[in-house]
């Protein structure tokens, strides 16, 4: 048994970011918000799918991996929510946290949402997404000669599951267990040893690409700053000996200057200079800054003068050690 943990996805936590720095003023506010709303929800609906994988008892040695991106020979992407791999089959899961009464259209490959006020909206064909991963996933699986089986799972235990095609299974969290257990029955024979699977799993893991970080956005449509999380991010702190201070509420902290950092990787650049420190934070010394960057350790390129820093993927985790409360 190996289950990887789901990881919060890279678009929720750029537009967490976001959401702190941009103004509520912005003409895109409410786009944005209404993007965190959904991308925020479909996590929460992943990680309810998830918890059936620690209960899950299985006759088989099996992997479970979470947002893997494969691309095709067409270098367009496929983006698993979850993949269940074991020594006799394979099953792809796509998974969605959508409320009211869902209508999947064979016809017209569409999703029909209905709310409880009547309200009508389109959305992808989850049903349609699987089938494109299957057929992939067929392609490059060739030398294993593992069966493939596809479902679509509905994590919002109130949906209701109208009108859908029977081409793929599509039911609520609930039925995953038992579903699992008739593809146990289904596939009793192995087709692979334990040590081809770990080693097409390896392979598949090999060709995932990493999300890339969205097109950035002038930096001038958001705040810049240490924003105060005590003033829900409206007001800037001031940086005075290592420590920063909230100049409306005074709420104090060492710790706040590493999401603050964080917000500048996702929203700005993955590397910094003395200069852009200072501009983007508030930093009158270069002195300041400089041993603000000397402090942490970060990687850098070039000589003193136009020295480049590369600032770490998790920032947050990375700094922790280095605050004196830590």
């Amino acid at each position: 048994m190996n289950i990887a943990i789901r990881d919060r996805p890279l678009k929720l936590l750029w537009l967490e970011a976001l959401k702190r720095r941009l103004s509520e003023e912005d003409p895109d506010f409410s786009y944005y918000h209404e993007r965190l709303r959904r991308v925020d929800a479909g996590f929460a609906g992943e990680r309810k799918v998830d918890r059936e994988w620690l209960e899950l008892v299985s006759p088989y040695t099996f992997f479970v991996m979470h947002n893997l991106i494969l691309m095709n020979s067409a270098q367009h992407s496929h983006q698993l929510d979850t993949l269940f791999i074991c020594t006799n089959f394979m099953l792809v899961i796509e998974i969605k946290n959508i409320s009211g009464r869902l209508d999947f259209d064979d016809i017209t490959h569409q999703c029909i949402r209905t709310k409880p006020d009547g309200t009508v909206e389109g959305f992808p064909n989850a049903i349609t997404q699987t089938l494109r991963h299957l057929q992939f996933l067929k392609v490059i699986s060739q030398n294993y000669s593992l069966p493939i089986e596809g479902a679509v799972i509905i994590s919002n235990p109130s949906t209701i599951i109208a009108g859908h095609p029977k081409t793929i299974p599509i039911f609520h969290v609930s039925g995953l267990q038992k579903h699992l257990h008739s593809l146990f029955k289904k596939y009793s024979q192995a087709i692979l040893s334990d040590k081809q699977l770990t080693q097409f799993v390896q392979q598949l893991l090999n060709r995932h690409q990493p999300s890339k970080t969205p097109a950035p956005l002038d930096p001038s449509r958001f705040r810049q700053g240490v924003l105060c999380p005590n003033c829900q991010y409206k007001s800037q702190m001031h940086y005075a000996r290592g420590i920063w201070i909230c100049s409306r509420c005074h709420y104090a902290s060492e710790e706040i200057f590493a999401e603050a950092l964080q917000d500048y990787r996702y929203l700005v650049r993955s590397t910094i200079t003395n200069k852009q420190l200072r501009e983007f934070f508030n930093i009158h010394s270069s002195d300041a800054a400089n041993r603000i960057l000397k402090k942490f350790q970060f990687p850098f390129t070039g000589s003193y003068k136009n020295r480049v820093y590369h600032l770490p993927e998790n920032l947050v985790e990375y700094m922790r050690p280095f605050f004196r409360s830590s």
